[in-house]
C-alpha cells in the first residue's frame, strides 16, 4: 500500500499574552517556536531497569515496559504494511511497525488488516504502534461542558464505535508482542485556539470534552486489545516555551496531569526542521516524571535532517535520554537519511547498537 505524507514546518503563532517564567532550565519564555507539524497525514492504506504503567493506570497489568541504558524500541512507518519493507528495517532491528489513522474514512481497508498484516506482524515478533490523528475542519462543536470550538471528529458521538473496531482489528495476545496507541496526536491544535488552556472559554470546554474521549478510548482498547498500551499524543514544542498566564506552553501540561497518570504510557512528535534535541530533551523531562515515554514520530523533512539525527541518537544523549524514562522511538519514513548514504549507515549503525525486541 502506498503512502504519502507532507510534512512542512509551519510557525504557530502565538497569543498577545505577557509570557512568564519557564519551568525547565534552558527553556524560554515566549511564543510557541517555529516547529514542524504533520499538516497532511497519510492518506491511505543508565543501569538497567524497568519501568511499568503509573501506579493505579488502566493497565498497570501488563508486562512492564522495559528501559536500560543503551537500548530502545525502534519504530517506522506511516502504515504497517509498507513500514516492514523499508530498507531500515530489513537492515536493523526496527522492532515495532507504525500506521496512522486519519479518520472513519481508513476504517473501510484498515479494519481488513485483522486477519493478515496484524497477525502476521505480532506473529514476526513486532509490536504495533497505532497513531490516531484528525486534522479535519474547526467549528462550533455543543459539548456538555457548554459551547467549544475545534475539531469535530474526535468529540464524535461515532468515535467510540469508531475505537471499538480498531481495537477488534489491532488486537494481539497479552503475552504477545504490545500494541502501543498514540491518541490524538498534535492534539493541542484542536481547538479553535491552540496550544493553551486558557484561551478562551471554548477552548477549555473542549479539552475537557476531548479528555473524556480520551478516557472512554482508553477503556475501549484496554477491555478489546488485551495487548494495548494507550498514551495522549503530545506536540512536541509545547515544551519549548511557557505561557502561565493562558496555560500554555509548559504550563498546559498541568492540566492533563491526571490523565497522563492514567495513561499507559506518555508519547510525543519531535518534527522540528533545525533540531530535535531540545524537543526531545525537555518532552521526556516532562513526561517522564508520568511513566515511560515514547517519541511517536520523529521527523526532519530539511537539509538539517544528517546533523539533527546524528545528535538525537548520539549514544551519551540516549543514555540521558532513557535514564529520564525514553523506551521507543519511530521514525515516520527512511526518505531523508537514504537520501545521503553516510547518513543511512550511520542511522542504521546506531539502531543496531542501540535497538532491541518489543
Amino acid at each position: 500500500m502506498v503512502t504519502a505524507l507532507i510534512v512542512a514546518a509551519l510557525a504557530l503563532v502565538a497569543g498577545a499574552a505577557t509570557f512568564g517564567g519557564s519551568r525547565w532550565p534552558g527553556v524560554s519564555s515566549g511564543s510557541p517556536p517555529d516547529v514542524g507539524r504533520a499538516t497532511t497525514a497519510p492518506t491511505t492504506a543508565a543501569p538497567t531497569t524497568t519501568v511499568g504503567p503509573p501506579p493505579g493506570a488502566a493497565g498497570a497489568t501488563l508486562t512492564p515496559i522495559p528501559a536500560s541504558g543503551t537500548k530502545l524500541l525502534f519504530g517506522m512507518g506511516t502504515e504497517a504494511d509498507n513500514a516492514i519493507g523499508h530498507k531500515l528495517v530489513t537492515q536493523a532491528p526496527v522492532r515495532m511497525l507504525t500506521s496512522w489513522y486519519n479518520g472513519p474514512g481508513d476504517l473501510s481497508w484498515m479494519t481488513g488488516w485483522r486477519t493478515g498484516t496484524v497477525p502476521r506482524s505480532y506473529g514476526r515478533g513486532y509490536a504495533l504502534h497505532l497513531i490516531v490523528f484528525n486534522d479535519g475542519p474547526e467549528g462550533p462543536v455543543d459539548t456538555k461542558y457548554g459551547p467549544a470550538c475545534g475539531r469535530a471528529y474526535p468529540l464524535a458521538s461515532r468515535f467510540a464505535a469508531d475505537m471499538t473496531r480498531l481495537a477488534k482489528t489491532f488486537a494481539g495476545a497479552r503475552g504477545g508482542p504490545p500494541l502501543y496507541v498514540t491518541l490524538f496526536t498534535e492534539f493541542q491544535t484542536y481547538p479553535c485556539a491552540d496550544n493553551a488552556w486558557r484561551a478562551d472559554g471554548e477552548t477549555t470546554n473542549y479539552y475537557r470534552a476531548l479528555i473524556d474521549q480520551y478516557r472512554a478510548a482508553l477503556r475501549i482498547f484496554h477491555q478489546h486489545a488485551p495487548n494495548a498500551r494507550v498514551s495522549l499524543g503530545w506536540g512536541g514544542w509545547q515544551a519549548l516555551y511557557d505561557d502561565p498566564s493562558r496555560g500554555g506552553g509548559l504550563s498546559l501540561f498541568d492540566y492533563f496531569a491526571q490523565v497522563l497518570r492514567e495513561s499507559d504510557f506518555q508519547s510525543f512528535q519531535a518534527m522540528d526542521p533545525r533540531s530535535n534535541v531540545r524537543t526531545i530533551r525537555t518532552m521526556v523531562r516532562e513526561l517522564g516524571a508520568y511513566g515511560p515515554v515514547m517519541v511517536a514520530h520523529l521527523q526532519n523533512d530539511s537539509a538539517h535532517y544528517g546533523a539533527d539525527v546524528r545528535e538525537v541518537l548520539d549514544p551519551g544523549f540516549l543514555r540521558e535520554m532513557i535514564s529520564e524514562g525514553l523506551f521507543a522511538v519511530s521514525f515516520m519514513d527512511d526518505k531523508r537519511m537514504l537520501a545521503d548514504p553516510d547518513t543511512f549507515a550511520f542511522v542504521r549503525d546506531a539502531v543496531r547498537r542501540h535497538g532491541r525486541d518489543p
